[in-house]
């Protein structure tokens, strides 16, 4: 299954650089016999995949709670003019 839209956001695909930049990397560390250092790096991933877990979660309450306030503004603008038609017509 793929997202190709979250939050109204549209998620463009990987380009095609990068997924090739990604296989290669992948190859190489599967060639390896360095157990040590694939370790290493491993471990570095895993910590820096939780960094970036923390961060995107951040920025996407962020979002949340931005559009929150924009849509209470918009409805709050629109019970005003109803209020204004209100009055027009009680008169």
């Amino acid at each position: 299954m793929s997202i190709k839209n979250f939050l109204n956001i549209p998620i463009d695909e990987t380009p095609p650089e990068l997924a090739l930049s990604v296989e290669l990397r992948c190859r190489d560390i599967m060639a390896s016999d360095d157990t040590d250092n694939i370790k290493r790096y491993a471990t570095h991933l895993v910590r820096h995949q939780a960094k970036q877990d923390v961060f995107l979660a951040s920025i996407l309450s962020y979002l949340v709670e931005t559009e929150a306030t924009l849509a209470i503004a918009e409805v709050r603008k629109n019970k005003e003019k109803t209020r204004n038609w209100r009055k027009f017509f009680r008169r």
